[in-house]
């Protein structure tokens, strides 16, 4: 590292003219100390250098978090056994698109290997997003940090900052839930609603309405059918301010919970992503956030006829 080399260049310029102008055992021999510590350095270090560097290292991390909690990667030696490395140091890339934030993190560690070293990514993890990693070398020195072993190390990460739910009532969309029509049960059976029609060839004598096949004189049946009900379209009204879309997000969250646990018909869409995606009780949320924050084409869900339920940041959430 240049901070090193420049702190040893000095301490020689410091030896060299204690030597000269106090001419005495102790300061040539000082001298000649200060000369020989980066070869001894080297000599030293370096089997442990060249085992690291065929060795490698890996990098992972959580997939999934929630906002406010701290980004952590770890840094791992291929080799179960561990080994011993006098110094590395490693760049650290981290990107947050979704807020509009980057870091560039130098770690460094000098010891055993022998576990997962975590490597702290302050702050990137404060808000909802997609932190996407990225390394590109890692250097691997002496005990002096004079010199080193170029490692390529391209690997990439990517963590899922997912909001936290923020409580809200059930009653948001069940309390406006309403039956709009039915369709046709498949299999048959019974339910409370049905449809009545004339009795055609095949039908179960167990379908026949008997009182109104009596007062219409002719047979009529009751046709089991199934209630469709109202479609709602969640909207997030997304911005550029994180801390409004961390709010925005975790209503959704508290809305999502609920409208998946009422198995009530919703589809997703927001001011950022075109499109919309349907939400049931199979969906897969985190890929709905996913999407959210690469600003992806949400799908082609249909939201006629959907009563659109806005989300705001600093307001109660609005139905249009």
């Amino acid at each position: 590292m240049i901070k090193n080399i420049l702190i040893y260049i000095a301490v020689l310029a410091i030896s060299f003219s204690f030597a000269v102008f106090y001419y005495a055992w102790f300061s040539n021999f000082l001298l000649i100390v200060v000369l020989c510590l980066p070869v001894l350095s080297l000599l030293c270090s370096l089997p442990f250098m060249i085992y690291s560097a065929v060795k490698g290292f890996s990098l992972y991390a959580s997939k999934v978090i929630y906002a406010g909690d701290d980004v952590v990667i770890n840094l791992a030696a291929n080799n179960r056994s561990g080994l011993f490395c006098p110094l590395i140091k490693v760049l650290v890339y981290s990107k947050n698109s979704f807020c509009g934030k980057s870091k560039k993190t130098a770690f460094k560690y000098s010891g055993m290997i022998n576990k997962p070293v975590n490597i702290p990514l302050s702050k990137i993890g404060k808000d909802c997003g997609l932190v996407e990693i990225q390394t590109r070398w890692l250097k691997i020195y002496d005990m002096l940090g004079i010199f080193f072993i170029p490692v390529r190390f391209n690997t990439a990460a990517e963590i899922l900052v997912i909001p936290k739910t923020a409580n809200c009532s059930e009653e948001v969309l069940t309390g406006k839930q309403a039956i709009i029509g039915y369709k046709k049960k498949a299999g048959g059976g019974f339910s409370d609603d049905y449809e009545i029609r004339e009795y055609r060839d095949g039908d179960n004598l167990r379908n026949v309405h008997w009182k109104l096949s009596a007062k219409n004189d002719d047979l009529m049946v009751r046709e089991p059918s199934l209630p469709i009900y109202k479609n709602f379209k969640i909207m997030l009204m997304l911005g550029d301010n994180p801390e409004n879309n961390n709010k925005v997000l975790a209503k959704f969250a508290g809305v999502c919970k609920n409208a998946i646990k009422n198995e009530i018909p919703c589809t997703v869409c927001t001011t950022k992503n075109a499109g919309a995606y349907p939400l049931t009780p199979q969906t897969n949320i985190y890929s709905i956030y996913k999407a959210i924050y690469t600003r992806q084409n949400l799908g082609n869900a249909d939201t006629s006829n959907a009563e659109i339920h806005s989300i705001f940041a600093d307001s109660e959430e609005v139905a249009k």
